[in-house]
């Protein structure tokens, strides 16, 4: 193996700064962001003891950090989570009321004299109907 000269591995490290750092190549907004807060702070940075920590802080308190379509969905998320909520307590609203007056029309039937058997069954059926009309509530 051929041993590298000093020069020769200058001359590769700066070449792969430069196909890194795509000095040729247009920057985008985000990049141009990046380069100007940390070019804005250079002085502060080179007396930084970890000026790589330095620069991620620098970065991420200019907001240069953030995935904002990331952000977007989470919050098309969280609004649509909102929205289900929402739908959920309604229909629990609606169950509970329903579930209600069963119990007032179960208990009006016994003091009627009505079968138990016949009421039990009547309550389970009821019941049945109600939970599949709160989940459809929900889902709408």
């Amino acid at each position: 193996m051929k041993e590298q000269t000093h020069a020769q591995r200058e001359a590769a490290a700066a070449a792969q700064a430069k196909s890194i750092l795509r000095e040729e190549a247009p920057r985008t907004t985000a990049e141009q962001a990046a380069i100007d807060a940390v070019t804005e702070h250079i002085w502060t940075l080179r007396h930084i003891w970890d000026a790589n920590l330095g620069v991620i802080l620098l970065l991420s308190r200019a907001g240069l950090l953030r995935d904002k379509a990331h952000e977007e969905q989470q919050a098309a998320a969280d609004a649509s989570w909102a929205r289900m909520s929402k739908r959920a307590r309604a229909a629990d609203v609606t169950a509970l009321a329903r579930f209600s007056d069963l119990c007032d029309e179960a208990a009006q039937r016994l003091d009627g004299g009505a079968d138990p058997g016949e009421v039990a069954k009547w309550l389970r059926e009821t019941r049945d109907r109600i939970a599949v009309g709160r989940e459809k509530g929900v889902a709408a």
